[in-house]
């Protein structure tokens, strides 16, 4: 082919270049035809400087899709039948892919996704500009669920449901006189639909306090209940060890038994006379044995506490006779009348109580007792697994719409929001794979407990505003730990445990009591280490971790990129999280144990006599002698932080979720990155534009990975949390079920099981 040919054909191919994108260019009548920059742009036809609304623009009034159209109409004019450019001009693209644009569907205010990862033409414009032409923010509107509608009803009312489940010892008192009992007469059935709704409107007020409170103090919470996890996990598995090394007695396996089940109740309550004349009908029988005499303490037992209870239900099944009332021993007593010094005679030495037929039966109620408090407890599937699966749909309806809707900023804050709602399923997981019953009544049921007590619960409590204000959760005599408090109070029963048994006396011959080692593994064991709060706390750190970076990168990459306002609330709030388990730790976990380095933080240095490892303790606050103490100092500051933080978790949580939904997010303030908030402003761009190039690939990178990680690990706790329970469960099944079998009892016990009913029972029973 010559060269006159190629520039012919050079020619050609320009000329068709350019003629088609001409054609591509042109709407409707084309550059140089049209009347007027509405016959070219429809979308700006009858614009108005105020968008079409009755609210004030600082009352929600304010419309960015208006804001968009009157960027676009200012950067252009209309000028002898063509479209042309205007300063200044705010977008990214000439006319001429403006128009071409348009004519694809794409206008850049309001453009939606069709399919073209192109997207439409950026408007940008100065913040001083949003800030002169459309101050406010912009009420969300019924017509885009995406806005509110979706993070309301997908995730924020599952997150209701699942606040319900974790367990509490108080809430809002509904007035009893608007349950009105008396039907009969005309004016209960006129009072009774204003009492309804005013019982309600109680319901609603109660329920979000305490979504309020399950959000604000979620760290304390998790940690709290992954330690008391982590001590249950540790008695089993201590009970497990003994049982097959024949160490324990059977009273005691089924106190540490117990002490699983119980150790959410309060152990030290007000002491009721009734229960002071209950104990004292109790011991009044006691026998005494010259040989093997009781052995009493000052220590005073509190007649109320479920402690007390637990001894009383084991007594029955107790090995030897009492050490003390309500103690009994764990170790063979040598004969007090030997006069042999360091006798290792076999006659002197106490044999246990034999196994009678009512000592067999005492044992059989002692395990339906367990089992039943155990299954009395609701199902973590039909409690915590089924809302899952809702939470989670909800998840792949946000992550399919994303992926239907490139670039809706909406669909992606609200799937930002329910990411970082995924914090109260997490709550209820932890509370529901926990061995201890949440309502007390169970245990009440199974102690049978009453003597001349014929008051109700509620009515022996401590009357003031606050009670009056926030009742009992539930109506019984004994009153689990919050949530954040759980961990601590298991470890005060285990405490109670080896500390009342830490012990005994010397095994085969005659002296001082020494030093039980059984118990003092137990201690060992329940302190944790270094290394065992590492793992409680990157367990909690995991599962409050994961739904704030989540969120916060689903925020941070929806344009404006950057820290903005949500993703500062979500930062706030992770402060104010971090900050609670510091507060935590300082308040309940206790001084490091005794060392050579920095002995002033350990137990026993300058801090701990100084009573800085105690700062909730606020005895000192109401002595005029302690009040400028150093322990009053500490119970200042503490109280004074959690409350902070506290509030700081609340105002970001319920606050963030309020300004989400509502749409008070949805302003200029917030287009732009907080770091410019504080300094000159007015130069720094605005993007007011929707589905342009920089959203849809976020969407693709960000959003939607966020959504689907966050998906498979709520799946993955959820199923973890369920299959930690159940095998927990099945392995305090069998330790309950091995209680009464002589192959499982102590050595020392085996002897006296397998000889005839009745021998020595004489002789070594105490009535």
């Amino acid at each position: 082919m010559g060269d006159h040919s190629r520039t012919r054909l050079y020619q050609l191919l320009l000329f068709t270049s350019v003629f088609s994108r001409l054609a591509s260019s042109t709407v409707w009548k084309g550059q140089g035809n049209y009347t007027s920059l509405s016959d070219a742009f429809v979308q700006l036809a009858n614009l108005t400087l105020l968008p079409a609304s009755t609210r004030e623009p600082s009352g929600g009034g304010q419309n960015l899709t208006h804001c968009c159209l009157l960027a676009v109409n200012a950067s252009l004019e209309w000028l002898n039948g063509s479209v042309v450019e205007k300063e200044p001009y705010y977008l990214n693209a000439s006319v001429d892919d403006l128009l071409a644009a348009t004519k694809a569907g794409q206008f850049p205010c309001g453009a939606v996704w069709d399919g073209n990862s192109v997207g439409a033409p950026i408007v940008e414009v100065p913040y001083a500009w949003v800030e002169e032409t459309c101050p406010g923010w912009q009420l969300s509107t019924s017509g885009i669920e995406s806005q509110w509608l979706s993070p309301f009803v997908g995730f924020l009312l599952p997150a209701v449901v699942f606040c319900l489940t974790i367990p509490r010892r108080r809430k809002l008192t509904v007035w009893h006189q608007l349950f009105v009992p008396d039907l009969s007469r005309a004016i209960s059935w006129l009072l009774a639909p204003l009492a309804m709704i005013l019982a309600g409107m109680c319901a609603i007020c109660d329920t979000i306090c305490w979504l309020a409170m399950c959000f604000a103090f979620a760290s304390p919470m998790l940690l709290s209940g992954f330690y008391e996890a982590y001590l249950d996990y540790i008695i089993i598995n201590f009970l497990k060890e003994k049982t097959e090394n024949f160490r324990l007695t059977l009273d005691m396996r089924c106190r540490l038994l117990f002490v699983v089940l119980c150790g959410n109740l309060d152990l030290e309550v007000k002491i009721r006379e009734s229960d002071r004349q209950f104990m004292e009908w109790n011991t009044m029988h006691q026998n005494g044995n010259e040989h093997w005499p009781n052995f009493t303490t000052k220590t005073e037992q509190n007649p109320s506490s479920p402690w007390t209870h637990v001894q009383t239900l084991l007594y029955p099944i107790r090995t030897y006779r009492d050490s003390d009332i309500f103690t009994p021993r764990q170790w063979p007593l040598h004969d007090e009348e030997c006069l042999v010094a360091n006798c290792t005679d076999l006659k002197c030495k106490e044999t246990p109580i034999p196994r009678s037929l009512r000592f067999l039966r005492d044992i059989g109620r002692t395990k339906t007792r367990l089992r039943t408090m155990l299954a009395c407890q609701y199902s973590f599937g039909a409690t915590i697994g089924c809302p899952i699966v809702f939470f989670l749909g909800a998840f792949v309806f946000a992550i399919v719409t994303i992926l239907s809707n490139l670039g809706d900023n909406d669909t992606s804050l609200a799937l930002a929001f329910g990411m970082w709602y995924m914090i109260i399923p997490h709550l209820s997981i932890v509370s529901g794979l926990l061995l201890a019953g949440n309502n007390p009544n169970t245990f009440e049921g199974v102690v049978a407990h009453e003597f001349g007590d014929t008051e109700d619960p509620q009515a022996l409590e401590e009357k003031h505003f606050g009670t009056r204000l926030f009742e009992l959760a539930y109506n019984s005599r004994y009153k689990p730990a919050w949530l954040w408090l759980r961990g601590r109070s298991k470890r005060d029963w285990v405490e109670k445990v080896w500390r009342t048994y830490k012990l005994r006396p010397p095994a085969g011959q005659k002296g001082e009591f020494v030093l039980d080692e059984d118990m003092d593994a137990l201690r060992r064991l329940t302190t944790l280490s270094i290394m065992g709060w590492a793992v409680v706390i990157s367990l909690t750190l995991l599962l409050m971790g994961v739904p704030f970076v989540l969120a916060f990168l689903t925020a941070f990459y929806t344009p404006q990129v950057g820290l903005s306002c949500r993703s500062l609330t979500f930062t706030v709030y992770a402060i104010t999280q971090i900050s609670q388990l510091v507060l935590w730790m300082w308040a309940f976990a206790g001084p490091p144990q005794q060392g050579k380095l920095l002995s002033f933080l350990r137990k026993g240095g300058v801090l701990d006599r100084k009573g800085f490892f105690t700062p909730t303790d606020t005895i000192t606050l109401w002595s005029r002698e302690t009040y400028f103490s150093l322990k009053s100092v500490w119970a200042i500051l503490w109280y004074s932080l959690a409350s902070t933080m506290g509030l700081g978790g609340v105002f970001t949580s319920i606050g963030g979720t309020m300004m989400q939904l509502m749409g008070v997010y949805r302003s200029g303030k917030c287009l732009i990155n907080a770091e410019w908030w504080t300094k000159p402003n007015g130069g720094v761009g605005v993007i007011i534009s929707s589905n342009y190039a920089l959203e849809i690939e976020d969407a693709n990178k960000y959003w939607a990975s966020c959504g689907i990680t966050a998906t498979m690990f709520l799946g993955v706790v959820a199923f973890c949390g369920w299959w930690y329970q159940r095998r927990l469960r099945d392995l305090f099944r069998e330790l309950v079920n091995d209680l009464g079998n002589p192959r499982t009892d102590r050595e020392d016990v085996k002897a006296t099981v397998a000889m005839p009913n009745g021998k020595k029972e004489s002789a070594s029973v105490s009535s």
